[in-house]
């Protein structure tokens, strides 16, 4: 009784555990084999980390693929949603080509798309690209550079009006896909994930991203 009493008297005196945000490690970018595909990621202060975190990693497994993180500076972004830090690998000056492009959506989209050399890049990529994931807002920016034209698109539910007002022909589907399957589109990181594993459960891999000409 006497150890029961001393532990219930330690309990009652012991200082309570100040609680706090667990800090997420920061999204970096993964290089596996040289020759490998590459997925490029264009990030940016603001955008969405969920959007950047599990379908870019899932597409870049199921791919075996480099991921390089492209961004207006090098360095560490904050991403939102949740809040964590992306280390932005290169500019769009010095990005390698991209086989496959993925544009998250996030908070900072109207900011970056007025930087005239990153939209000539994200109009260049999307146009070279072998397959293109352009996710929420992601598909606003997909449609500023002219990517989206009469293409069927689908982003964020409460963005319609202006995708539309951007050339493209809104779909009020999660996902959406285009151009021979080669654009898709995904109304959020959940979408997005889920189109990364139908593609994988059905080997369809070389129909999203047929050899480009």
């Amino acid at each position: 009784m006497s150890r029961l009493r001393a532990l219930l008297d330690t309990l009652a005196n012991r200082q309570p555990v100040k609680s706090g945000r667990v800090r997420l490690t920061p999204i970096v970018g993964r290089t596996v084999d040289p020759e490998a595909l590459t997925i490029a990621v264009f990030v940016y202060r603001g955008v969405s980390s969920s959007e950047v975190d599990e379908p870019v990693r899932r597409l870049a497994e199921r791919l075996s693929a480099n991921v390089v993180l492209v961004g207006p500076t090098v360095g560490s972004v904050h991403a939102v949603e949740p809040s964590r830090e992306v280390i932005v690998d290169c500019t769009p000056g010095d990005a390698p080509p991209a086989d496959v492009l993925v544009v998250p959506g996030g908070l900072g989209w109207k900011q970056v798309i007025d930087d005239a050399p990153t939209r000539e890049w994200l109009a260049r990529a999307a146009a070279d690209a072998r397959g293109i994931l352009a996710i929420s807002t992601g598909s606003l920016l997909l449609a500023s550079v002219g990517r989206l034209d009469g293409r069927s698109a689908t982003g964020h539910w409460l963005a319609e009006d202006e995708l539309a007002a951007l050339g493209a022909t809104v779909s009020s589907a999660r996902t959406a896909s285009d151009d021979g399957g080669r654009v898709v589109t995904a109304s959020g990181a959940l979408a997005a994930i889920q189109v990364v594993d139908e593609l994988a459960d059905q080997a369809r891999w070389a129909d999203w991203m047929p050899p480009h000409d």
